[in-house]
């Protein structure tokens, strides 16, 4: 089974976290890479979720991920033009599970420890591609985790 940690970042028209709730209000989530939307493609499970990271926030949301990867042309017409930036790749449907409210500070050392990542920069650096793979292990102890501080 494989789980993600999908990560918004900031973008020209909106904020990390303004882009997250957009998507996130649209029940959908956005392949903003190609490597992001193939190995999506892979990987995607019918039990796959996702935990999103905002950029400056941390960890907010869990999602189940309720669909294939679809083109940017299968998008609704109305919404294609709002998500140019976060789908230019495709997107996936996915379906809210539960919220949190986490910083940033807790989310890096949560995740630095989970996926025994000691470096600051390196984590940094894989969480700017936009997205991680994340065991079924690696996702149940982020989850215990921010549990334990909501």
């Amino acid at each position: 089974m494989s789980h993600f940690l999908f990560v918004a970042g900031t973008l020209r028209e909106r904020s990390s976290i303004e882009s997250a709730e957009l998507q996130l209000s649209h029940g959908l989530w956005g392949c903003c890479t190609a490597l992001i939307r193939d190995n999506l493609t892979k990987l995607l499970t019918p039990e796959s979720h996702a935990l999103v990271y905002v950029l400056k926030a941390g960890i907010c949301a869990d999602v189940a991920i309720t669909s294939p990867v679809f083109s940017l042309q299968e998008m609704d017409e109305f919404l294609r033009d709002d998500f140019k930036t976060e789908a230019r790749f495709g997107f996936v449907r996915v379906a809210l599970t539960k919220q949190w409210t986490s910083s940033t500070q807790y989310t890096h050392a949560l995740l630095q420890k989970i996926l025994q990542i000691p470096d600051q920069a390196e984590l940094s650096r894989r969480l700017s591609l936009g997205m991680h793979g994340l065991t079924e292990q690696e996702y149940r102890a982020i989850v215990e985790g921010l549990e334990t501080v909501s």
